[in-house]
């Protein structure tokens, strides 16, 4: 058989790893192998994005528009389904507003410049404020803290990996995550050539992750308590040594307030809370202030806790005193093929938001509202209360702290729609279910990302195969939503004006349907960034290098804030600092609990990759504790155990070992399936950690809105008689 062999790449993770894909000549996926010849993963690929052949071919996917009827959903039309859509819509808007409508982006949709841009400017062109996505579930803290310290929610210095020196990673396993609002290929092999050349790693985690298994340093802290740690070091260097401001002041203000705020927190006071010695916490934070190039990053075990803010601040502040943000060997501004940071600030977007909640007065960060909030903006006694809602490649009932709330509130709206290439938890309550392309069957370019870039590069990939079945391009389903609708064609995005504007050309005769594509918008943007164009991208498939990121090209030259200067004491982070001194006496407090972290795993992404029959899942869905906490409950390795909280409860299997820090209980995210319409993922055992996760404003991290979802204290106990879980044993909260 005939087959050709194209070039892309994997949007699954910020990795976004080269991928080879062939191709039969009747459109069907042979293979999906790593590209040797991509200039930046070099073969590199991990199991995920060689299985999205399985993944496209996979007969639970998405085929056709569906409608709920009668309680079941029936295939029906496009052409039906966006018109019932836009009139129910014009109805809502007529009789309750434009805030009447919400959108919710799942973590996919910001793998999709198609998707992105065209949901984003669907509902911006509807003239509601009211979106939700999944970062306020694990990165709302980041985008928040550097809003305020450097004016854009999209400006993420970079580590330098192929010069730092020492690096410190908190609550990170890159092995399993490839790393978080950062873009790059094969941590575990930048990590050895750090040690290689002399250089120190060193993995702050109450787990020995499977990353610090084979490289590195492990420090063992006591979950949620990173801050105090933070806190420690920078008291280390500005308090207890003789520490020069000079450089510090001329790039940033609130330089004297941000050192005086570490004055009581001494290494001492922090080795209570977090569990690391005193002499540990000076000699991490002498080498990491003395090396030739050194960067602290942290992740999602520091963003999902209670305070992931001022961690990422602490993180910010700390780099940026120490003269390592805009240099080699530290951490790097990268501005991509085309300077994205600009353009934000060209058109208003990811600046400071002022929009809030109908309920406890939310602010958005980066353009959202916190998803935590979403149940209560539907179910508030409120007029201007959601009453539609449209979910872009989402799962919020599964994927959110108490779900169980979300799955209260969904069926008093008034309508629901769900674009997403599966049927999940959350869409068996749309009234309609829309099929949207996969990554093979649509073009694409990581504008998300490449602002996060270790090495800089710019790839375009055309679709692999022409879209499947009955399937649609996000960016053609929200284009013809906007026109069913009757949304504006004017706004901030150029996207609100091209669905009127291929209506009006598609009727000259001899022109398309379409004759405006994302790519003409694309084509645009990289002639303005003037380094590469669409031309070329398309000339090399698996992309081009962009040259490395120039130190001291971003402080005192770019840094969009309105003075120019990096703001280290901002009003709307500061006003969280008291909530440190109760949650010392809370983590101080004796009880026979354990703390709840999370637990990631190569095989799964979230919640969507467990039913692609290419990857072999565990057996079991398995925590895991200390032998000390095991023993001290009568747990051996293997039994089923129950993890409960006032939320809920979950029973599943538990490994025993010492690669965990005694008092802390690690669970894997994102399973438990069943009674799903996924086949192989329905069929898989586990449970959803999120059910003894407490939800809802009570359980937000008050600067960002983030949910606290780690560091939660939890009842274990082994399972001695199989008990149902009911439905009513969860909280709605």
């Amino acid at each position: 058989m005939e087959t050709t062999k194209k070039k892309t790449y994997c949007r699954i993770c910020e990795a976004h790893c080269g991928l080879e894909v062939e191709v039969s000549a009747d459109d069907e996926i042979i293979s999906v192998k790593p590209d040797k010849e991509h200039p930046v993963s070099k073969g590199y690929a991990c199991i995920k994005g060689t299985g999205v052949g399985a993944l496209h071919h996979d007969p639970d996917r998405l085929k056709t528009p569906m409608k709920r009827i009668n309680g079941k959903l029936e295939p029906i039309s496009w052409q039906q389904a966006n018109q019932e859509i836009g009139d129910r819509v014009k109805a809502l808007r007529s009789q309750h507003g434009n805030r009447s409508i919400a959108m919710y982006q799942g973590n996919p949709s910001y793998f999709s410049f198609q998707n992105i841009m065209y949901s984003s400017a669907f509902l911006e062109s509807i003239g509601s404020e009211n979106m939700f996505a999944s970062h306020s579930v694990d990165g709302n803290n980041k985008y928040e803290a550097v809003t305020q310290i450097y004016g854009r929610s999209m400006v993420h210095p970079v580590v330098d990996l192929d010069n730092v020196n020492f690096f410190m990673c908190l609550g990170s396993n890159p092995i399993a995550s490839q790393m978080s609002i950062i873009q790059v290929l094969n941590p575990l092999e930048k990590f050895k050539n750090i040690e290689a050349r002399g250089g120190k790693v060193i993995f702050v985690d109450p787990r020995k992750t499977e990353t610090a298994q084979k490289v590195g340093e492990q420090v063992f802290i006591k979950p949620g308590t990173d801050v105090y740690l933070l806190l420690a070091m920078l008291h280390v260097i500005t308090q207890e040594e003789s520490f020069n401001t000079e450089y510090a002041n001329e790039f940033g203000d609130g330089i004297t307030e941000f050192i005086e705020n570490a004055k009581l927190w001494t290494p001492e006071r922090s080795q209570t809370l977090t569990g690391i010695p005193a002499a540990s916490i000076r000699e991490m934070a002498l080498q990491y202030r003395d090396a030739d190039g050194a960067a602290l990053y942290m992740s999602t075990g520091l963003n999902m806790g209670p305070f992931g803010t001022l961690c990422y601040w602490l993180v910010q502040g700390l780099n940026f005193m120490t003269g390592n943000i805009d240099r080699k060997g530290g951490l790097l501004l990268p501005k991509g093929a085309f300077d994205a940071v600009k353009l934000a600030q060209l058109i208003g977007l990811g600046g400071f938001d002022e929009h809030r909640t109908l309920v406890g007065n939310w602010h958005r960060v980066a353009g959202c509202f916190p998803s935590s909030t979403l149940a209560e903006e539907i179910e508030t006694d409120h007029p201007d209360r959601i009453r539609a809602l449209f979910v872009s490649a989402g799962n919020p009932v599964h994927s959110l702290p108490n779900g169980q709330a979300l799955e209260h509130a969904l069926p008093k709206l008034d309508l629901m729609v769900s674009v997403d290439i599966y049927p999940n938890q959350t869409s068996e309550y749309a009234d309609y279910v829309l099929p949207a392309t996969d990554m093979l069957e649509r073009s694409d370019f990581p504008v998300s990302h490449m602002v996060l870039q270790v090495t800089p590069h710019a790839q375009y990939t055309e679709a692999m195969v022409p879209p499947q079945f009955d399937r649609k391009p996000e960016w053609e389903i929200f284009s013809d939503l906007a026109l069913a609708c009757g949304a504006s064609p004017f706004g901030q995005s150029v996207c609100n004006i091209i669905p009127h504007l291929n209506r009006t050309l598609s009727k000259i005769p001899g022109v398309s349907e379409r004759p405006v594509q994302p790519e003409h918008l694309l084509s645009l943007l990289l002639k303005w960034g003037k380094k590469v164009s669409l031309k070329d991208l398309k000339a090399k498939p698996n992309g081009v290098l962009l040259g490395d990121t120039p130190p001291h090209s971003f402080l005192g030259k770019r840094v969009p804030t309105e003075n120019g200067k990096v703001q280290l004491w901002p009003k709307k982070l500061i006003t969280d600092i008291p909530r440190l001194d109760v949650m010392e006496a809370h983590f101080l407090k004796t009880r026979d609990q354990l703390q709840l972290i999370g637990q990631r795993d190569r095989r799964s992404h979230n919640s969507w990759m467990h039913n692609n029959p290419r990857i072999k899942q565990p057996s079991t869905h398995q925590a895991i504790m200390h032998p000390v906490d095991a023993s001290h409950r009568g747990i051996l390795n293997d039994d089923e155990i129950e993890v409960s909280s006032e939320q809920g409860r979950i029973t599943l299997n538990v490994q025993v070992t010492d690669n965990i820090a005694q008092g802390v209980i690690a669970v894997p995210h994102g399973w438990g399936h069943q009674g799903s319409q996924l086949q192989r993922a329905g069929s898989l055992p586990g449970a959803n950690i999120n059910q003894v996760i407490p939800g809802g404003p009570n359980n937000m991290e008050a600067a960002s809105g983030q949910a606290i979802i780690v560091s939660h204290f939890v009842d274990v106990k082994k399972v001695t008689t199989t008990t149902p879980i009911k439905q009513e044993d969860a909280v709605l909260a």
